[in-house]
């Protein structure tokens, strides 16, 4: 054991300096002392560090040491009392070989303030009192130490390390600098903020995470703000989030009245409840959604499993290919290709635009309504199968060949333009099917 001077720790000069770090002041007697513990390891060493109500910085270093100091800043009940902490504290000694180190600062077994009686129990020590209390740390690593860090109620700072690193926060702020391997981390009530981490595991509830960039993300969260960069493959089970993401990989994401911003993502795989989206590119989407917002630039390929009271606003769209919707509005500023919705019931459908190549569409539902604009240019088989039929399409300028009507059954089938083998294809069935095309 090493006793180190009084040092600047973060900002804070201790000023006073005794030769037992003991005074004598008016309201009792004053500890205000630096302990140090020093121990060699290996360059890899497992460290393990418990720590609570100790603001900490973490610096890493090309040593094989582990260094460890602890400022503490008490005013005693009495010289006793005073002395009594001292010579516990400089006889503490923590669990370490080369290859594993495990700190604990909480080094009294209860710390407790009944009526204004502050008393500190110490492990094997008669019961001391205090006024006032205050521990800080700092600490240096080997720069390839696989760090678990158990922490409450702390300020932590720490720089670049190569190793893995577990966190295990409660009420806490860390902020980091680069970690170049894997993350783990468990968090409650705390905010936690990075440059650069490589793949991070995280379970978050009412915590702010935010890093600049990051490799692979797998998350569960509650009542949580995750702000990142670019992002490789996000993996999220959420509850009352909010996610902003950079540029991504794959997105898979379950929650449930949660928010997720992104620029450009790969594919997209969606179970949401009660969600607000809002993704400027997206390659393919897999949805299954209850009261859902969302709001994409561009999408290629837009599958929807089902889909209850959701409203979609897409700029740019491929492929819509809808198993079961209800009660939802679809908004398209242009889908380029086909629309499908297997069955549908009292949804609404407004297609700004369609282009010359697109293939056409199969809706079957109750209460559907379709505005849609068709190029002018655009040759198309057009049928129909309905009951309580409302069409606005130009017919005056269709070859109809079938258009049997009975009671409020019709059955129609027409061509418009050059008819080709594999032309685009308008089928609607259904029951009080509203169908309005406009030119393109």
């Amino acid at each position: 054991m090493r006793r180190m001077k009084i040092y600047f720790f973060s900002g804070l000069l201790i000023t006073l300096s005794f030769a037992m770090g003991l005074d004598a002041d008016a309201q009792g007697k004053k500890i205000q002392k630096t302990y140090s513990w020093e121990y060699a390891v290996n360059s890899d060493v497992k460290f393990a560090f418990n720590n609570y109500d100790c603001d900490l910085v973490i610096h890493t270093w090309d040593r094989s040491n582990i260094e460890y100091k602890m400022s503490v800043d008490a005013t005693l009940r009495s010289e006793e009392d005073a002395r009594r902490l001292d010579g516990f504290i400089e006889e503490l000694e923590f669990s370490h070989s080369a290859g594993s180190v495990e700190f604990n600062n909480k080094f009294w077994q209860s710390r407790k303030n009944l009526v204004g009686k502050k008393t500190i129990d110490l492990r094997g020590e008669k019961t001391i009192r205090y006024s006032d209390f205050n521990i800080s740390g700092e600490l240096w690593i080997p720069e390839g130490c696989n760090l678990i860090l158990t922490s409450k109620y702390s300020g932590i700072e720490l720089e670049e390390i190569n190793g893995r690193v577990n966190l295990n926060l409660y009420n806490d702020k860390l902020f980091g600098e680069n970690l170049n391997n894997n993350l783990t981390i468990s968090a409650k009530y705390s905010t936690i903020e990075f440059n650069r981490v490589g793949d991070i595991e995280a379970d978050l509830y009412n915590t702010d995470l935010e890093t600049d960039q990051i490799e692979d993300l797998v998350v569960i969260s509650k009542y949580s703000k995750v702000r990142t960069g670019d992002a490789s493959r996000v993996t999220i089970n959420s509850y009352s989030d909010k996610y902003s993401f950079g540029n991504t990989g794959d997105i898979s994401f379950t929650d449930k009245y949660s928010d997720l911003k992104a620029e450009i993502t790969g594919n997209l795989k969606l179970d949401c409840y009660s969600s607000t989206l809002v993704i400027d590119g997206i390659k393919d989407v897999e949805l299954k959604s209850k009261y859902g917002k969302y709001e994409i630039g561009t999408v290629d390929n837009l599958h929807i499993s089902t889909s209850y009271s959701d409203n979609f606003k897409v700029q740019s769209l491929n492929t819509l290919n809808v198993t079961e919707s209800k009660y939802c509005t679809y908004k398209f500023d242009r889908l380029s290709s086909y629309l499908l919705l297997k069955e549908g019931y009292s949804d609404k459908f407004f297609i700004t635009e369609t282009g010359s190549e697109f293939k056409g569409m199969k809706v079957n539902g109750k209460y559907i309504n379709i505005q849609m604009a068709v190029d002018d240019t655009l040759s198309y088989r057009f049928k129909a199968n309905l009951k309580y039929p409302k069409l606005d399409i130009d017919e005056e300028s269709m070859d109809v060949r079938i258009k049997i009507v009975e009671s409020s059954q019709l059955e129609m089938e027409a061509i418009k333009g050059t008819e080709t083998e594999g032309m685009a294809e308008f089928v609607v069935n259904g029951y009080d099917v509203a169908v309005t095309f406009t030119e393109d």
